[in-house]
């Protein structure tokens, strides 16, 4: 063999080298689709649902990804179906691997009840590879992914599908040395709640309630017994209305938009017992003064009648006010509490 054929072997030998260590260096593409068939059981306490969705990769090395697929947001994996529905990958004209998985399972995602009953939430399957990195595999995801165009969730409004593609770094590496990026491949759908929840579920018993109490307006001050009541009864009814609309809440620690209008409830309920109480005391003390004019005479019982008379245009006027103002009150703060919950980043969708 002549110096120069050695050249070119050598020459040769390093491209394959250097091809070798590009290849090595640069990481596995896996391509990822999703097709979700059924969502049911949500459950807002425990942060969970139940997914019924067909997952498909393709591929090109040798290693077969379904493999060391990985859940993350699993929440039940006794209860995980995943089922291949090949025995070995197919081999697709092109050379890419294939493969098709039925995923059956209760999966889990923070929901963020903040503006509940107009809350929007997604309900999402996110995996990842449990032996490979970032560097090693990265998941791209299929166009073709899509949702069972019947999908029906009771109680919502189903969106617009979730097909996101995301890094995440994990800073301790699971105790190797230097952080750890996954990529990871998350799907689902956007769930709204339907704004006939508020509309006619939960505000027309409150806006009831609130409405019996602006009867009392009408009542004159010597039914105290009657006004005072409605508004006692009419409070006890919000608490329990609360107690009902919020029973399947969990514990959040901070008010959601629902809460929020009960809360204007109670200070609207309370304004309206603080009202009854004041025209109480001035037609008492209206009432004391018309006893005495009988043993009052001269400029004394003129200056009495004039008393009288202002205590009695008082209570005719604040009874008027209230009339009028408290319902307005109510209104508008309701319609603000509403667009400030809308309009503020609480209101966009959850992560």
């Amino acid at each position: 063999m002549g110096a120069g054929t050695l050249r070119a072997v050598r020459s040769l030998a390093a491209v394959v080298a250097l091809c070798a260590a590009v290849s090595a260096a640069e990481p596995e593409h896996v391509t990822v689709g999703a097709y979700l068939r059924n969502v049911e059981a949500i459950d807002l306490e425990q942060n969970a649902y139940h997914l019924n969705v067909v997952l498909w990769f393709k591929w090109k090395g040798e290693r077969d990804p379904t493999k060391s697929v990985r859940f993350v947001n699993l929440l039940e994996a006794w209860a995980l179906s995943q089922a291949p529905v090949f025995e070995e990958p197919l081999t697709l004209p092109d050379g890419s691997r294939y493969q098709r998985l039925n995923v059956e399972g209760r999966f889990f995602h923070k929901f963020w009840l903040g503006t509940f009953p107009l809350d929007w939430q997604k309900v999402v399957l996110e995996l990842e590879d449990s032996q490979r990195s970032e560097a090693q595999l990265v998941f791209d995801l299929d166009p073709a992914s899509g949702l069972v165009p019947e999908l029906a969730v009771p109680g919502w409004t189903v969106k617009e599908p979730v097909n996101e593609e995301r890094r995440v770094e994990v800073p301790g590496a699971f105790g190797l040395s230097g952080p750890l990026k996954t990529s990871r491949f998350r799907f689902g759908v956007v769930l709204q709640r339907p704004l006939r929840v508020l509309f006619t579920t939960m505000l027309p018993p409150m806006v009831l309630v609130l409405l019996c109490c602006w009867f009392v307006f009408f009542l004159k001050p010597v039914h105290v017994e009657a006004r005072v009541g409605t508004v006692i009864t009419a409070l006890l009814t919000i608490v329990f209305l609360q107690l009902a609309f919020t029973d399947d809440l969990p514990y959040l620690g901070s008010t959601v938009l629902l809460d929020q209008l009960f809360n204007l409830s109670y200070v609207v309920i309370t304004a309206i017992l603080f009202e009854c109480v004041t025209v109480t005391r001035l037609f008492d003390r209206a009432q004391t003064l018309d006893a005495r004019l009988a043993s009052v005479s001269g400029e004394d019982r003129s200056a009495a009648e004039s008393e009288l008379l202002a205590l009695r245009g008082r209570v005719e006027r604040l009874d008027a006010l209230a009339r009028r103002w408290f319902p307005l009150a109510y209104v508008v703060g309701c319609g603000l509490i509403i667009l400030l919950a809308r309009g503020t980043e609480v209101f966009s969708i959850p992560l």
